[in-house]
């Protein structure tokens, strides 16, 4: 009996009992019928339905279609069909991948192509593969895959780094706590002693007090006792006896007197501690010692791809005009703020703007009380603008008349010259990231991409990208987006990697 596959037993023409061939797709999906036909485009054997059906299907409709009385009697099993060499469909794992659908980027088995792509045009692998692998397509897979892998190893980087920084972050918080901690256990430690010196003070100088009063009390009473003995005493004479009591009358109002005085003596001072509310409330908080305050986020440089092998798309531009401009918008300076957001200059009408390149629109407007010339951003979202008669220190600043971009130390000294045949009249410098910088070409008409390490320079965007007097430009490295100002328009430019 003939198992269904792509073969056929070459006994089976020397008068084999069983000489039936069966159709290989019904066979794979556990039925038999007995094949009317041969496609030697995927070489199978199909039945009479299936032979209608692959000649109505549009990737197939194209397909080599033998009859059967034109079908090969044996097919051998060594021979594999072109696609016999990619691999088995995730859907149907008994079945190889044979079509790619561009629809919806999937490839798939001839029972996907059916169920779930009939409507598409889809490709056969077979008869497409050879032009794609030997194609620009194909070709630019590589340097595609090496900018991704140049990202990540980017992001790999900074996550180091950030590992880093909570590392470090974590110690001189705690450190700054136990300080903390430390100077309050001082604190109380001091403020302890001072309340018990206070109270041995009280009670020593009460307890003085009342040791005196009883001492003074019990000479009072000696004194009695002695006035007493004298007037009572039978061995003198009546003059004596008259001046004994004389004597003892004054001493005894004398006693008088001190007991009148002992009585306001005749006390000690009560006290209590009582709690410091402040601390009281502080130990009845959950909040004592301090809190944890997120004050924001620590923020490294976004990997950016080699942008000298970028290639640029031209977006929509962005008009950056507002009812409350008199003039011709002069967009002198730009900068990155956030994510898609950037602040621009507008030197004729004397105002800072914020634009959101995502959803395309002037987000807010600041009047300058002078002509703004410049714009660089600062933390927390803040931003910092050149005035004519500012002086701010910088690294890098171009030159229009002599073509040049100088490097500058802070104290004003020049420390390197670029230049490039393709740059005149540079404008705006603008690091994109560590060590490559984007330099307006105004007189040039293009901008372009400056290495600081060999000092070369290459026109990444030009008259054919619709520059004409690129006055600024700024680098998004979130979104991979350039936006140009140009001079006396109104627009901005805006150019997205293809990468």
């Amino acid at each position: 009996m003939e198992v269904p596959g792509k073969k056929r037993d070459p006994g089976l023409d020397k008068g084999s009992a069983d000489s039936t061939v069966y159709c290989q797709p019904c066979g794979e999906g556990g039925k038999r019928a007995v094949a009317q036909g041969f496609c030697q485009t995927c070489e199978e054997y199909i039945c009479a339905p299936c032979f209608g059906y692959h000649k109505r299907l549009k990737m197939s409709r194209n397909h080599i279609l033998l009859s059967k009385d034109k079908m090969p009697s044996f097919f051998p099993t060594t021979k594999q069909s072109a696609i016999a060499d990619t691999e088995y469909c995730k859907d149907h794992p008994k079945e190889m991948i044979k079509f790619y659908c561009p629809t919806h980027g999937y490839l798939g088995c001839g029972d996907c192509a059916v169920l779930d792509h009939r409507s598409c045009k889809v490709d056969y692998i077979a008869d497409v593969a050879k032009e794609f692998v030997i194609g620009n397509e194909f070709r630019e897979l590589e340097p595609s895959i090496k900018r991704a892998e140049d990202i990540l190893s980017g992001f790999i980087s900074n996550v180091k780094e950030l590992f880093g920084d909570v590392k470090n972050q974590s110690k001189v918080e705690i450190d700054k706590l136990r300080k903390f901690r430390a100077e309050i256990n001082t604190y109380l430690d001091r403020r302890e002693k001072e309340l018990l010196d206070n109270i041995e003070k009280v009670k020593t100088e009460d307890e003085n007090a009342l040791t005196a009063l009883k001492t003074d009390c019990e000479l009072m009473k000696t004194g009695l006792e002695a006035i007493r003995t004298e007037l009572t005493s039978g061995d003198v004479s009546m003059n004596q006896q008259y001046v004994a009591a004389r004597r003892g009358r004054k001493e005894l109002r004398g006693i008088h007197d001190e007991m009148k005085k002992t009585a306001g003596r005749m006390k000690a001072r009560r006290y209590r501690f009582t709690k410091d509310a402040d601390t009281e409330r502080l130990l009845g908080t959950y909040m004592g010692l301090g809190t944890l305050d997120v004050l924001g986020e620590f923020q490294k440089n976004i990997p950016v791809p080699d942008l000298s092998t970028v290639t640029w798309k031209n977006e929509a531009d962005i008009n950056v005009r507002t009812p409350e401009d008199q003039k011709p918008c002069f967009i002198s300076g730009l900068a990155l703020l956030s994510p898609g957001l950037f602040i621009l200059t507008d030197f004729s009408n004397n105002c800072a703007k914020l634009v959101d390149v995502t959803t395309r629109n002037i987000t807010s407007r600041i009047e300058i009380p002078d002509w703004p010339w410049d714009v660089c951003a600062l933390p927390d979202n803040q931003a910092a603008v050149t005035l004519p008669a500012s002086t701010l220190p910088t690294l890098y600043v171009s030159d229009s008349t002599t073509h040049t971009v100088l490097q500058l130390s802070l104290d004003g000294k020049a420390l390197r010259e670029y230049s490039d045949k393709k740059l005149e009249g540079p404008k705006s410098v603008v690091e994109v990231c560590p060590g490559q910088l984007i330099v307006c070409g105004k007189g040039s008409d293009n901008v372009m991409l400056m290495t600081e390490k060999d000092g070369k320079m290459a026109e990444i965007l030009g008259r054919k990208d619709g520059l004409s007097c690129p006055f600024s430009a700024s680098f998004c490295p979130h979104t991979r987006t350039i936006v140009v100002g140009m001079y006396g328009n109104y627009s901005l430019k805006v150019f997205s990697a293809n990468c």
